[in-house]
């Protein structure tokens, strides 16, 4: 009943994770992403080759023509077609690595393709904030510039000094620079963007942060455990362990061999079945306990990668945690005291002075600021919790 309720959370959760903009781009990836369609060629040679020596050798066929020693011989022919095969415990057995062996590799595929999906939108995440503080750079520069024409203006009728102009200007000076570097990490965060979609240049450019989806840690490992191809890669190396020790086990059967042959004189001539067996007494020696022994090595690896799985589920959900009541104070300070009007009401009747302005003023945008990537590592921090949702938000 458990794995049933899980299950039905996971089918409920991605139709309201992303928004349709972002659904959109992360589809592109998807389909046009080179390294996951690099990964998909990958994943059917893996296959084809998985499903490769699961049937028994072709028949066998011979022809024999011996010459008598003596001219009064005559000579002899002999001709003999055979067919050998294994027990057929031993092909369930390589049958049964085989569909495990062809489940790892689509784990593996599944789980570089979440991957690529995630890097995606992490990546779309800082274009989007980047954009958010590119703006906020935009009106402050705007704010600055027109600052400075005032007190040119000041200046210029003696109201004020060259220092306090000066002080304007360095200001705007600095400003700038930081608005050009943060476009320079928008263009490059673009070109990321445009090689992870195969090329389109299609990504949104305004976009809100998606619906929150937070659920207890307890349920969020269980459904990872179920549905994340990291938590399944494991468990099917073990598995696939345990085919190769029966596969191992069968190998100590003996090798069965049928067939009809000939031996055909001048005045007369033999044919019949022939049956036979191989019997393998050394051939096979150490290999069921070479065999035994991976699979108790895999048993310990899965255990220890699951627990080290859930070790980092709860350590991206304790910072998710500690960040959500950050940004909420951060959004409480900037409703309560984020206005720049009354300090321009201020510096404009002579309460404060330039240097206690831009004091100030520094205070509020650099709050803004660490809202801007608080709220950004917030999401990001989400989107990591959240990543196994992503392959079914792209069908």
């Amino acid at each position: 009943m458990l794995v049933k309720n899980i299950m039905a959370i996971i089918m409920l959760l991605p139709s309201v994770v992303l928004a349709q903009d972002f659904r959109s781009f992360l589809r592109q990836v998807a389909e046009n992403n080179p390294e996951i369609i690099s990964y998909s060629k990958l994943l059917e040679a893996r296959k084809a080759e998985a499903r490769t020596n699961l049937y028994p050798p072709g028949p066998e066929a011979s022809f024999g023509y011996m010459p008598g020693r003596s001219h009064s011989s005559d000579p002899k022919k002999t001709w003999a077609v055979s067919q050998r095969f294994d027990f057929p415990s031993r092909y369930l057995a390589m049958k049964n690595v085989s569909r495990q062996t062809v489940a790892l590799a689509e784990q593996e595929f599944e789980l570089g393709k979440l991957y690529i999906l995630l890097d995606a939108q992490l990546t779309l995440y800082d274009y989007l904030s980047g954009k958010k503080l590119l703006a906020l750079l935009e009106k402050r520069s705007n704010d600055c510039s027109e600052l400075l024409r005032l007190w040119k203006r000041k200046l210029d009728e003696g109201e004020t000094t060259i220092l306090e102009y000066n002080r304007i200007a360095l200001e705007l000076s600095s400003v700038n620079l930081r608005k050009r570097n943060t476009e320079a990490e928008l263009e490059l965060l673009g070109q990321k963007l445009k090689y992870l979609s195969g090329g389109r240049d299609s990504f949104p450019e305004e976009a809100e942060y998606p619906e929150e989806i937070i659920i207890p840690a307890d349920l969020l490992i269980r459904i990872k455990y179920l549905s994340h191809p990291a938590f399944k890669i494991p468990v099917t190396e073990y598995q696939l362990s345990l085919g190769e020790v029966a596969v191992s086990r069968s190998s100590s059967l003996p090798e069965l061999m049928a067939g009809y042959s000939a031996e055909i004189l001048p005045i007369e001539s033999f044919m019949g079945p022939v049956v036979g067996i191989s019997i393998p007494l050394w051939s096979n020696a150490g290999k069921l306990k070479s065999a035994k022994a991976r699979s108790l090595q895999a048993e310990a690896a899965m255990n220890a990668e699951i627990e080290k799985l859930k070790t980092e589920v709860l350590k991206d959900y304790s910072q998710m945690v500690s960040l959500k009541p950050a940004l909420s104070e951060l959004k409480r300070i900037l409703q309560s005291s984020g206005s720049t009007s009354e300090l321009n009401k201020a510096l404009n009747t002579g309460e404060i002075t330039i240097t206690e302005y831009f004091s100030l003023l520094e205070i509020i945008y650099d709050t803004k600021e660490k809202l801007i990537e608080t709220e950004n590592e917030y999401f990001k921090s989400l989107a990591v919790l959240n990543d196994h949702l992503l392959p079914d938000m792209v069908k």
